[in-house]
């Protein structure tokens, strides 16, 4: 068992992030479970994003950056389960962790992670840490991954024995669902956000096929312009037509160009 943890923080392994995933890997070497490589984003030479979306227009290979970025995803491609990590910066995920997030964008539009779990950890001062673990398990799961737990850690209190048993409880709890779900291995059955979010990147995807021929093609490929979901799984039928509702209305809004600026 091979499970990867994606360290984004400058501090590497000194610093209250990397504490917080070694408390989870205790706990899952408690469980039984293999050794943690860790990949620090800090050494990954990664290159802030410049947004020219070719990778989401000719493929990823095509993106400047693609031998960084490539090497990331591969290693994430080989874990049997990845940690996320990130301590709370301005009520958002590091730099560090937004980037990598950015280069990843072609994801978001062609995910490739179904059923692979992820378990998303961050390290803060108290306030924020709820919203930057809702970020990082919104994406990755948008990526496909089975999000199986989210580990919050109040960075002033690593050094206190009484929080020392609390945290060693929660990280077992995460440690115990991570491991169920790379036992169970199969992907969730998707829920009504799920159906829509595939419905819109559909709707997007069609929209933009001339622009964007690399995503059309890599849909049409899959069979993903014609199934109810990415992959082969039961749907709730009134879900589904809830879903094929959102996209029609974003398709129609789209070709009558009646979507407004935001104020």
């Amino acid at each position: 068992m091979n499970i990867l943890a994606i360290i984004g923080t400058p501090t590497k392994d000194h610093g209250l992030t990397w504490r917080a995933v070694q408390a989870l890997q205790q706990s899952l070497q408690r469980h039984g479970a293999a050794e943690v490589e860790y990949l620090y984003l800090e050494d990954a030479g990664l290159t802030s994003c410049q947004g020219y979306l070719t990778c989401i227009k000719h493929g990823e290979a095509r993106c400047p950056f693609s031998a960084a970025v490539g090497a990331v995803l591969a290693r994430m491609e080989r874990a049997d389960a990845v940690i996320f990590a990130s301590p709370v910066h301005i009520f958002n995920v590091s730099a560090l962790m937004k980037t990598l997030f950015d280069l990843l964008v072609f994801q978001m539009h062609r995910p490739s992670f179904f059923g692979k779990p992820a378990v998303v950890v961050t390290v803060g001062a108290g306030a924020g840490m709820g919203k930057v673990l809702r970020y990082m398990q919104s994406t990755v799961g948008n990526w496909g991954f089975e999000v199986a737990g989210k580990l919050g850690v109040h960075g002033g209190l690593l050094d206190d024995p009484r929080y020392a048993p609390k945290l060693a409880k929660a990280a077992d709890k995460v440690a115990a669902a991570l491991l169920r779900q790379i036992a169970d291995g199969r992907p969730r059955k998707p829920g009504m956000a799920d159906l829509i979010n595939f419905r819109v990147w559909r709707a997007v995807v069609r929209r933009t096929a001339e622009a964007s021929p690399y995503d059309w093609e890599h849909w049409q490929s899959s069979g993903w312009l014609q199934q109810n979901y990415y992959y082969a799984t039961p749907v709730n039928p009134l879900a589904n037509l809830f879903a094929a509702l959102i996209e029609r209305m974003i398709n129609r809004a789209i070709s009558r160009a009646s979507v407004k600026p935001l104020t």
